[in-house]
């Protein structure tokens, strides 16, 4: 299997590639168990119904990091170097995937999809998969505060010390929910229509944290707003939160989507793309 584990170097994105970021909503859950189990004879290129036949088409919206690093196409980057791990699992090869532009909401709606699957942080929620089919997750993840180095919170290691403070989150979303479990009525909750938006927002001082996908939040921290820092997670609201390749309602394909994200847990490839490209083990909760 193909894996890019070179990075290149950053590519400094504008503001608003954070905008549709941190895409995840009110109550994440693991995908349903009853999409794995493909045949593998049928997960081929030859046998599976993609929009072109012998090609897998790819969604994803404006590419950051950490999970892309350049262009989509580029095999840099957790979810884009995922994209080729899966491709490569089903018998495509790089040459056989193409990229599609969209936005987050023709992700999630439940139009018809112009692509085969979608990679783009998309948190599994029993409210989205009424609308689309989702693969087997491939990562758990957590919402992270960020704040100014030079702030009044930059020494803040509890959740009582944030208390008081101006904290941002992404209308919606997950940052939300979170917030609002961990402080309740001691922080005053300001909601942003992107997380670009509140980045932009605490670097300027309108604002004392942002609360955002932690992941999301170290590559916001050391490549796009440098002077800021994430100083711990927020526990975990409900389910575990997870992301999964986005299908078509009762695509075809989501099964054996499924059976090839479990393929790379089992072996290995999905903790080593996580060691490759994430960040995040080291950052402790904020207790």
């Amino acid at each position: 299997m193909r894996l890019h584990r070179t990075r290149t170097a950053a590519l400094l994105l504008p503001v608003l590639a954070l905008a549709l970021a941190g895409c995840s909503d009110d109550d994440g859950t693991a995908a349903d168990d009853a999409t794995a189990g493909a045949a593998s004879d049928t997960c081929t290129p030859d046998a599976l119904e993609t929009l072109t036949a012998g090609t897998l088409t790819v969604g994803a919206s404006d590419p950051f990091e950490p999970w892309y690093v350049g262009e989509p196409s580029s095999g840099e980057g957790f979810e884009s170097a995922l994209v080729y791990a899966v491709a490569d699992e089903l018998g495509f090869a790089e040459d056989d995937v193409e990229w599609t532009s969209v936005t987050f909401e023709q992700i999630v709606s439940p139009a018809i999809k112009p692509f085969d699957l979608a990679a783009y942080q998309t948190t599994i929620t029993d409210e989205r998969r009424a609308a689309v089919d989702f693969s087997s997750p491939y990562l758990t993840t957590r919402q992270g505060v960020i704040v100014a180095d030079d702030g009044q919170y930059a020494g803040a290691t509890t959740l009582a010390a944030l208390e008081g403070a101006k904290v941002g989150v992404t209308a919606s979303q997950t940052s939300l929910d979170a917030a609002e479990a961990a402080w309740g009525d001691a922080v005053e909750v300001v909601p942003f229509n992107g997380a670009g938006d509140g980045m932009t927002a605490l670097t300027s001082g309108t604002i004392d944290a942002m609360v955002m996908d932690v992941d999301q939040g170290v590559a916001a921290s050391t490549v796009y707003f440098p002077d800021t820092a994430v100083i711990g997670t927020l526990p975990a609201v409900g389910d575990p939160e997870q992301l999964g390749l986005v299908l078509d309602k009762d695509s075809a394909l989501t099964a054996c989507v499924s059976d090839a994200v479990d393929t790379l847990r089992e072996d290995g490839t999905l903790d080593e793309l996580r060691a490759t490209w994430l960040d995040s083990d080291d950052i402790a909760d904020l207790t």
